[in-house]
């Protein structure tokens, strides 16, 4: 159904979150994820949409408050082309949206983020700390990964121990946005030509500021839960050789995890903790302005056009690419290298010195066929990158 707006249509749009982000507000719908960034001003204009009055009431008020012309058709007609308003003339413009969040995965994150919970992951870290200070060798190394002889069943069981413990990272997310009453979904994309798993908590920008940190942050936090059992799995010999190894080969990526999200540059959890803390929702964006202009000294208008408080979170931000590229070089040299070359000289040597009907061979002939399934999952984050860069387009198109 497509809508006209005009003076006298009855516009509703009392479903959408309004919190003060710097000097500006985040104006939003929590329930379908659409956001946008605007003035005081045209807060009062969201706030008399109440689905009684008409256009032209609005503008006659917000002529009496401010004394000067407002153009509220204009904004009326954004708000609807970002999927922004609710109904018009009574008429729900997206009745297929969900609003409720689920009551199941409300109370579970109630649980796992309560203050108890919280209490523990925060002992939970510093003990996983203490242990590997106490006793370096509970430290990870790449050979712990490896838990089986046979490198084709151990290339396997990485993938299925990885995809089980990044849904679990994301599970997290997931949990605590949904103690907030925000509804979310885990999806694979892209960040430059690394393939991610991420929850789309963009309803968190309707939440009040200090209540985002806890999701944001969530999946760190049960990382870090999973290394401090599993470093005690170790530590006191529970299950047996079997049961210690892939305590190992757990600390192993989780570790790996936590460490990634200093990588703030390929905007990882921590990315958006530093986004919420300095009241921004484009550091990203601001701060690659910045390094243009700065290292490769491209004159970009968009950086002059910034105000005074974004240039200055850019700069900084920007400095911060070069800690975080020390932290993905250390990560890539200890974590990733390592058992790719390894698993791999292992994987063609087995099928170079044996013949095909052989089960060295195709032992190491799985290893390649991992590899594979990496690069579908690869081309599955592509699609999902490339369809969140189009609609970006099309919301940016839709505001200019």
């Amino acid at each position: 159904m497509s809508f006209e707006l005009s003076l006298k249509s009855v516009v509703d749009c009392r479903h959408l979150s309004v919190q003060p982000d710097g000097d500006e507000f985040s104006v939003g719908d929590p329930y379908l994820g659409e956001f946008i960034r605007v003035p005081e001003v045209a807060v009062d204009v969201v706030r008399l949409f109440d689905g009684r009055r008409t256009v032209e009431d609005v503008h006659r008020l917000m002529l009496e408050k401010y004394e000067e012309e407002v153009d509220v058709l204009d904004f009326a007609v954004t708000l609807l082309e970002c999927d922004l308003i609710y109904s018009v003339d009574g008429a729900v413009v997206h009745p297929e949206v969900r609003r409720e969040a689920s009551e199941g995965l409300y109370r579970l994150g109630r649980f796992f983020y309560s203050r108890v919970m919280m209490g523990v992951y925060v002992v939970a870290a510093v003990v996983a700390v203490v242990m590997m200070v106490m006793r370096p060798e509970l430290f990870p190394a790449f050979r712990d990964v490896f838990v089986y002889e046979s490198v084709g069943f151990s290339a396997l069981n990485i993938l299925v121990v990885t995809a089980a413990l990044t849904v679990l990272h994301e599970v997290g997310h997931l949990l605590a946005a949904s103690a907030c009453r925000v509804n979310s979904r885990i999806r694979l994309n892209l960040r430059l030509i690394f393939l991610v798993a991420e929850t789309d908590m963009t309803g968190l920008w309707g939440v009040e500021k200090k209540k985002r940190y806890v999701p944001f942050m969530a999946g760190m936090m049960w990382d870090g839960l999973v290394i401090a059992v599993c470093l005690g799995v170790q530590w006191f010999g529970v299950g047996g050789p079997v049961v210690e190894a892939y305590a190992a080969m757990v600390v192993f990526i989780c570790m790996m995890n936590v460490l990634w999200q200093f990588v703030v540059f390929f905007r990882t959890d921590l990315y958006f903790v530093l986004s919420n803390w300095k009241n921004t929702s484009a550091l990203h964006q601001h701060s690659m302005l910045y390094l243009r202009r700065r290292v490769l000294g491209k004159q970009e208008d968009a950086w002059d056009e910034l105000p005074e408080h974004e240039r200055k979170n850019a700069t900084w931000f920007g400095m911060l690419y070069g800690v975080g590229a020390v932290v993905a070089i250390g990560v890539f040299a200890y974590f990733q290298i390592p058992p790719l070359v390894y698993g791999v000289n292992l994987a063609v040597g087995n099928m170079i010195g044996h013949p095909v009907g052989s089960f060295v061979f195709w032992d190491g002939a799985i290893v390649l066929m991992v590899l594979a399934v990496n690069g579908v999952l690869w081309l599955l984050g592509l699609r999902t990158n490339v369809r969140e860069r189009r609609r970006m387009r099309e919301q940016q198109g839709a505001v200019a």
